[in-house]
């Protein structure tokens, strides 16, 4: 069979022809196969933002800190407004010690809900991160907004308390004063709460009511030796001697060691004119507590005239011009009985020591008169004549 190019060209034609009949029906076919063909869902963000973020919390919660924030950071990469994403990554960070970064996601996470259920758990975790990093008026802040959403009696003492101790540190004493009150209000039998109330009144100035308030605290608690303390230098204060003698007869019993309180009780006698015996008797626990004291020796030499106590305070200060006239005086007292020169030589001795003290010249000089007592003129002149004679008798027999 001879093959001719007008075949080919027929052929070719053909061919054509069948594509075209065929294609439009494949097309219809594909076209009816597709309509029929499930498609692909488009991906829900929020759906994916709390998937992510339930795993992110159960990481947490199992401290498996590098996998939870592997997925906090997805969950928030898909919802950049999940505050719940946000307090977990607050939690994150301040687990793991970066107080910085877990200021900013609570912060976040309060201002994307600020009504939310994690809300009060990231202020709460704000102010100790406040307080940890030193900023105190962040944190009042922050406990004044927890003050304000405190349910029970327990939460607001509990933020009172971190409140007043705020306002001491940054020294503003009327709020933190304000804020004691109202704990007071709360707790009126802890005997903290009144300490602090009666401490702050005192700073502020207002002695009657501090007075009340210590006064109240021990009745709460008679043994509080503290307030006690506090209360027996208030009442020396507001001149309230009686009160505070019996407050300090009470400190004395409870620290029979306690110099201060021996030597009010002292002061407070003598106020008091309690009698020389009782004078003395607390003095002598005053030695036996400080033997070296030289004002204690001082009085009780005073007050005892004993000759061992005025030689130790001459051991103490030699240059004492009351010591060394009372030295002065114990041999003065020994020559009126005795009219031995001796003991009169030993009182001008002490007396003339007792002279170089000026406080005491003027008694010194009157007890030396008296001992040895000064010329007078008419004896003064005669003691001249007779010494004038005698120069001229001596200048007579030298000429022959």
């Amino acid at each position: 069979m001879i093959f001719r190019p007008s075949d080919g060209i027929v052929i070719i034609l053909c061919g054509f022809l069948f594509l075209g009949l065929f294609s439009p029906v494949e097309a219809r076919r594909k076209s009816k196969k597709d309509k029929h063909k499930p498609r692909e869902a488009p991906v829900d963000s929020g759906a994916m933002s709390r998937k992510h973020v339930y795993f992110g919390k159960r990481y947490l919660d199992n401290k498996q800190y590098d996998d939870a924030q592997v997925q906090l950071s997805k969950s928030w990469d898909f919802n950049s407004r999940n505050a719940q994403t946000a307090y977990y990554l607050g939690k994150l960070y301040n687990e793991t010690e970066k107080p910085e970064d877990a200021i900013t996601w609570f912060n976040k996470a309060i201002e994307l809900n600020p009504a939310g259920p994690n809300a009060r758990n990231a202020l709460y975790y704000l102010g100790q991160l406040y307080v940890q990093e030193g900023m105190l008026e962040e944190a009042i802040e922050v406990y004044e907004k927890l003050l304000a959403l405190a349910k029970k009696p327990e939460q607001e003492i509990q933020y009172l308390h971190q409140l007043v101790a705020l306002y001491i540190e940054i020294e503003d004493y009327d709020s933190a004063l304000k804020h004691t009150r109202r704990w007071g209000q709360l707790e009126p039998d802890n005997p903290d709460v009144q300490d602090a109330i009666a401490k702050l009144t005192l700073y502020m100035g207002d002695e009657d009511e501090a007075l009340k308030e210590m006064e109240r605290l021990l009745e709460i608690n008679p043994e509080d030796y503290t307030t006690l303390d506090n209360l027996a230098r208030l009442y020396v204060r507001m001149g309230m001697v009686q009160k505070a003698f019996d407050a300090y007869q009470k400190l004395h019993a409870h620290s029979p060691e306690d110099f201060l309180y021996l030597d009010q009780l002292l002061n407070l006698g003598k106020q008091l004119n309690k009698s020389r015996r009782f004078q003395i008797d607390i003095l002598r626990k005053m030695f036996r507590l400080q033997s070296d004291n030289l004002s204690v020796v001082e009085q009780l030499a005073d007050l005892t005239g004993e000759i061992s106590l005025v030689d130790r305070g001459l051991r103490l200060d030699p240059g004492n011009g009351k010591f060394n006239y009372m030295r002065g005086e114990f041999h003065y007292r020994k020559w009126k009985k005795s009219n031995a020169a001796r003991d009169s030589v030993n009182a001008l001795k002490w007396f003339r020591r007792a002279h170089k003290d000026p406080l005491w010249a003027g008694n010194a000089k009157r007890m030396i008169d008296e001992i040895n007592p000064p010329m007078s003129e008419e004896e003064k002149k005669r003691l001249e004549f007779f010494k004038k004679k005698k120069e001229e008798e001596v200048d007579i027999e030298g000429k022959k």
